[in-house]
């Protein structure tokens, strides 16, 4: 329980061994509560214990009845008329103002809808089952029975049987996930045969098996969902399921962040296996039941910052890398019978390709600290700033987070530059593509979806000011209109010295060298304005980029780049060069995250090849299909699109819309 006083704040409860003991624990937060409640009341308070990182630092224990004496003293002691004030008066108005956040946030008990009803009476009863990314389970009646072809567990009430113990019970056997409820979705839904009402679950995988009547069962973002739902030919099942899902995504976002649904593997992609190569350590580690229960939820990150993707199966938690999906821990668990658990074994990643670090030790010591501050620790919903909302957002239409609408926006500049350089094209083009990026970003020209909090001069704006106009920097207005033009300015500056770096070399060639530099520049440019190029391409500035001479028939020549992709802190590239017997070709990385940040590669020695399938077998040792695509060389187009086909009918994920923008195919 909670006590919110005029002295303090406390959270009572009965930790393990306290009711053997006929004690009761007292935490909170700041240790001064602590010493008040015992000079005040409680005298027979225990020693106060100090735990940093804990969810409440600082903690005692108080004989059960001694501590329900204190609390009714501190109600005949009660005697004012209103209690943000008596906190002001006696702990500061810092204090008061703080309780009046919590007040606020407790007055929906009595506006919110979903508070003020109880559990649904109805004729059946269903749930929804959610996964902590964000996904709803539905399922496929046996030959879409009633005309169903996607919906959601539901069944007749038993006699006796409360409205929650039978919407766990049609979802254990329809889909054979162990459902916990997690929120009520309001009111009732009509059927043929009456009512039925729902409620929000999330579930512990792995699923038992699903009984006759469930044919298949699919995790799908709500959107997905409601495309399935609309598959159905039962016109008054379909109205009815779509407005379910609606009521239980609203539903469902009252979740806290903090008690997030439990986690599914469908909620991440690409995630791999321990690979063959690896170590078994066996840390000394236990968790009590409710710690246990937080473990189980998981943890799946929403910000390029959180590098870990967690997820419990059996009894088991699988610790991946977030951008790679590479398995690094599987932490096994041995429970006890009142639901605590120790940690038996820990299987570490040991190939190099994947994960860097040999240190026992060091493994060890982040193993416990990933679990401490993922899943332990109270965690706050990161806060989502611009550059991330473009990325969630890209799939809007003409939405400005979307990498292919930039792009397609930032492309008439560099058309429109290389007429210009041919004599081509007519006086007034360049400015009048450069007016059109600077309308769209700045809100000028109608007809494109901006992002308030990044289109800003403080956002966006930094970003070309550090990135294309830093040599313009001191003579750069503050609005951002200004800022973009001096930014596309340098752009235009930029591309006119490396077009005429191209007509000033007899071996260079348009599509063999040409438009494979101007295509990484276009590449960074639209990286810039999604404000995404530092993950790609680190501090790297348009200053740094320049016309790369080619020099013809001299096999020592510099290497050409045929593909280039992009990862969490670094790039993996195919190169090729020409040999005495024909191209050869080379995989080289950066400094990346792709394998562990403790890993250089950079300086890795590795040997030419003679052949395309040879080069392509040394590529995927990384994950190229399923970072983000930043140049490909004209003449490999074909031969890299069927690349990816070939990846992904054997399970690769593939972002056909970053790679058909770059590949110029649909």
């Amino acid at each position: 329980m909670w006590l919110i006083t005029a002295f303090g704040f406390f959270s009572v409860v009965e930790k393990p061994g306290d009711r053997a003991s006929g004690n009761l624990t007292v935490r909170a937060r700041v240790h001064g509560d602590l010493d008040a409640l015992r000079d005040r009341y409680l005298p027979e308070l225990g020693p106060i214990e100090e735990g940093a990182g804990s969810d409440y630092r600082f903690r005692a224990q108080a004989p059960r009845d001694a501590l329900a004496r204190a609390v009714a003293r501190s109600i005949d002691d009660l005697d004012y008329g209103n209690f943000k004030d008596a906190v002001a008066d006696k702990q500061g108005a810092s204090r008061a103002k703080l309780y009046g956040k919590v007040w606020q946030d407790l007055y929906e008990l009595q506006t919110d809808p979903a508070f003020l009803e109880s559990d649904p009476q109805a004729d059946s009863h269903g749930g929804v089952v959610v996964s902590g990314g964000g996904k709803v389970l539905l399922r496929e009646p046996t030959e879409h029975f009633a005309g169903y072809a996607w919906t959601f567990a539901k069944t007749a009430k038993k006699p006796g049987e409360s409205p929650r113990d039978t919407a766990i019970r049609a979802v254990r056997e329809k889909t054979g996930y162990a459902g916990e409820i997690r929120a009520i979705v309001p009111g009732t839904f009509a059927t043929p045969s009456g009512s039925t009402g729902y409620f929000v679950l999330d579930a512990r995988h792995p699923p038992a098996p699903a009984n006759w009547q469930t044919a298949g069962l699919r995790w799908a973002t709500w959107d997905e969902a409601r495309d399935l739902i609309r598959q159905s030919a039962n016109e008054a099942g379909r109205e009815r399921d779509l407005a379910v899902l609606a009521a239980a995504q609203r539903a469902a976002r009252r979740i806290p962040y903090r008690e997030h649904p439990n986690v599914q593997p469908e909620d991440w992609e690409n995630l791999r296996a321990m690979p063959e190569r690896h170590t078994v350590l066996h840390p000394k580690l236990g968790y009590d039941p409710e710690a246990m229960w937080r473990i189980r939820r998981g943890f799946h990150p929403t910000v390029m910052e959180q590098k870990w993707f967690l997820v419990f199966t059996n009894d088991r938690l699988r610790m991946h890398r977030s951008w790679t999906g590479i398995l690094i821990y599987d932490v096994g668990f041995a429970f006890d019978a009142k639901g605590g658990a120790r940690v038996t074994e820990v299987v570490v990643n040991r190939e190099p390709r994947e994960y860097g670090c040999t240190d026992d030790r060091e493994d060890a010591t982040l193993i416990e600290a990933i679990i401490r501050g993922h899943l332990l620790e109270p965690l706050d919903a990161p806060v989502v700033d611009g550059i991330v909302l473009a990325m969630m957002e890209a799939v809007k239409p003409n939405y400005l987070g979307a990498p292919g609408v930039v792009t397609t926006l930032v492309k008439p500049v560099f058309d429109a530059a290389a007429l210009a350089t041919s004599g081509g094209g007519k006086r007034g083009d360049i400015d009048t593509a450069v007016d059109k990026v600077v309308g769209a970003f700045t809100g000028a020209l109608p007809g494109y979806t901006r992002m308030p909090r990044w289109h800003t001069a403080d956002g966006l704006g930094s970003y070309v000011r550090k990135y294309l106009a830093e040599s313009t920097v001191g003579s750069v207005g503050d609005s951002l209109d200004e800022i973009l033009r001096a930014g596309m300015a340098a752009l235009v500056g930029k591309l006119r010295e490396m077009l005429d770096g191209l007509v000033d070399d007899p071996a260079a060639e348009w599509q063999e060298h040409a438009l494979v530099q101007l295509t990484a520049l276009h590449q960074f440019v639209v990286a810039v304005l999604l404000g995404t190029n530092t993950v790609a391409y680190g501090e790297k500035k348009l200053a740094d980029f320049a016309w790369q001479t080619v020099t013809a028939g001299d096999p020592g020549a510099e290497s050409e780049t045929v593909l280039l992709v992009g990862g969490e802190g670094g790039d993996v590239k195919l190169v090729r060069r020409s040999g005495e017997e024909g191209w050869e070709f080379r995989v080289e990385t950066g400094e990346s995250g792709l394998l562990d940040e403790d890993q250089d590669s950079a300086t890795q020695e590795r040997p030419w090849v003679a052949t395309w399938r040879s080069a392509m077998k040394r590529l995927d040792a990384y994950p190229w299909p399923q970072l983000h695509p930043i140049a490909v060389h004209p003449e490999f187009h074909d031969r890299v699109l069927n690349a990816l086909r070939q990846r992904e009918k054997k399970g690769a994920t593939i972002d056909w819309e970053s790679w058909h923008n770059l590949l110029g195919s649909k």
